[in-house]
């Protein structure tokens, strides 16, 4: 289950840098696939509780987003997740769909998740020219703490993580995957112009965002009920079970490599 489950992340990935390689109009079209397939299944999650997220809402302010930044138009950003949370609380008003908090601040949480996962592409053009590289090791970095946290967690069972949201995460899985991913980004140093430290900082990043973005979604799982975010795989699960600890590493590793950007300047 756990080796399927590596295979899938890279098909996503494999799928995204086809996408970048031809051109942004199909990177775009693939970003609509998977956001209009990852938020259908969001949805379906909290049907569950009886909680019916607003359609197209989500669906329509993640391909607007989408757009923003692949056609590097982000001054939008602010204006269209500002316009998706009042379409979220006007819809809420004018149908008067109960529970009126969970199915507004659900819609907005869907839309904001897609928001989060989209710094993807902001990573992509972060390095034009060793794009593939960078994006190779950042998922690399992911995948293989995450592989080394299910090999190493569950031999120290007696130090739990988040017992309550995740019975499975252990603290040494936890400090195994920062560990490997810290490792993993090491190969920065000879790919790029990075230091020990650049290397160090970006992993740990990498790490504790990921495994935050998984707990989160367990945390909504747990919460509504229910083992899998959606059945698309069958057994192992839905298209979240499989994103779920890139929606807020993407963002971090962006932004931690805009800090180490600034630090190399400021140093110089």
């Amino acid at each position: 289950m756990k080796l399927l489950r590596y295979i899938l992340g890279f098909f996503i990935l494999f799928a995204i840098l086809t996408a970048i390689a031809i051109s942004k109009e199909i990177l775009f079209i693939i970003s609509i696939f998977f956001i209009i397939l990852a938020l259908q299944e969001y949805r379906n999650m909290f049907k569950t509780n009886d909680i019916s997220i607003h359609k197209f809402i989500p669906e329509l302010i993640g391909i607007i987003l989408a757009y923003i930044f692949i056609y590097n138009k982000h001054i939008y950003v602010t204006p269209v997740i500002v316009v998706g949370i009042f379409l979220s609380f006007f819809i809420t008003i004018v149908k008067n769909k109960k529970p009126y908090i969970k199915t507004t601040f659900g819609t907005i949480m869907g839309f904001l998740f897609t928001f989060s996962a989209l710094y993807i592409v902001k990573l992509f053009y972060f390095f034009p020219e060793n794009k593939f590289n960078f994006i190779l090791v950042y998922f690399s970095a992911v995948l293989l703490g995450d592989f080394s946290a299910s090999k190493i967690g569950p031999l120290f069972k007696n130090k739990l993580l988040a017992p309550e949201i995740s019975p499975n995460k252990t603290i040494a899985g936890s400090i195994s995957n920062i560990f490997f991913s810290c490792l993993t980004c090491l190969l920065l140093i000879k790919l790029f112009n990075f230091n020990f430290f650049d290397s160090f900082f970006l992993g740990c990043t990498i790490s504790v965002f990921s495994q935050i973005g998984d707990l989160s979604v367990s945390l909504i799982k747990r919460d509504l009920g229910i083992k899998h975010s959606g059945s698309l795989f069958l057994n192992y699960g839905g298209i979240l079970d499989r994103v779920d600890a890139f929606i807020f590493s993407a963002p971090a590793t962006y932004y931690c490599l805009i800090i180490i950007s600034l630090l190399k300047i400021h140093i110089i």
